[in-house]
């Protein structure tokens, strides 16, 4: 009897495995890709419309990778206009741009088609060695750094983030926000298990945070830039990346990290603000959504 029940769970276990595997081969290979549907309908060309995340207080977008773009076009003086959506891009990601009807994802892969289209490349004149190194450290930052800050603010400290950025407020839809806030814990904690940081105590992962920012502390050094003594691209990223523990106040380990082991750091995100975002709070509050008349 026991047996016969064993060797029943074992075929429906198997048949759920092979029922899953059937739906993501259907949903990653056999289904027809639906047609990209523009948020801009009536665009001028060669005019970038950059579609993120509406804006907030303080570190102006959750999306440390939206904030590097954005810093970016600034860099590069491309004509942009910013589209504030919670819509996700085909691929499922944003940011995301639209140029000339075409719809392209993942900010890496925008900046190298903005770069070759525009002809601007604020890299250029680098050396090959310092491409490598600003390489390496954006690969490292938004693959590991990134990734345990978000294991931070979104598996362990998502009310606080919530309150402190007023997201209820400046998003278009409070209930969405709160809905959010009580499945993303759980959803970060898991990514982060299957990840493998996760599966470590805290102080543990901090740490690991703390090596990255002192390696790029290091080498930075007494530069203006990560780079040199003009900003490139992976000074943007370095803003998009590190505002988010500097500006975010809900009390992030690496932030204090920052101020007290990596001042040339600190020192440079104040800098690539102060040069390329004067309308840092004015802008913000410029997006922000009017109260509806009742």
């Amino acid at each position: 009897m026991w047996l016969w029940l064993f060797s029943l769970l074992l075929q429906l276990v198997g048949f759920l495995v092979l029922l899953v595997a059937l739906l993501l081969v259907y949903r990653f290979k056999l289904r027809p890709t639906p047609p990209t549907v523009l948020l801009k309908k009536d665009w001028e060309k060669d005019v970038v419309y950059l579609c993120q995340f509406p804006l907030c207080p303080s570190v102006r977008s959750i999306s440390p990778f939206a904030l590097k773009l954005e810093t970016w076009l600034k860099l590069t003086g491309i004509k942009y206009e910013n589209i504030h959506s919670m819509k996700f891009s085909s691929k499922g990601q944003i940011p995301y741009i639209e140029l000339n009807g075409e719809q392209i994802p993942d900010s890496n892969i925008i900046i190298g088609k903005l770069k070759e289209k525009f002809q601007v490349d604020p890299d250029q004149d680098l050396p090959e060695a310092d491409l490598a190194m600003g390489h390496a450290a954006t690969v490292m930052v938004e693959n590991h750094t990134a990734h345990i800050g978000f294991y931070y603010r979104y598996g362990h400290h998502m009310e606080n983030f919530l309150k402190t950025l007023k997201l209820a407020e400046y998003y278009p839809s409070g209930k969405a926000i709160k809905n959010w806030g009580r499945v993303q814990p759980t959803m970060t904690r898991f990514r982060s298990w299957l990840h493998g940081i996760g599966r470590h105590e805290n102080t543990e992962v901090w740490e690991m945070s703390f090596k990255d920012l002192a390696a790029l502390s290091s080498w930075l050094g007494t530069k203006q830039y990560f780079l040199g003594s003009k900003p490139s691209t992976v000074d943007c990223m370095l803003f998009g990346h590190l505002a988010q523990f500097l500006f975010i106040d809900i009390g992030f380990p690496q932030k204090t990290f920052l101020e007290t082991k990596c001042p040339n750091l600190v020192e440079l995100v104040n800098r690539m603000k102060q040069e390329l975002w004067t309308d840092w709070d004015e802008s913000i509050e410029k997006a922000r959504p009017k109260p509806s008349a009742n």
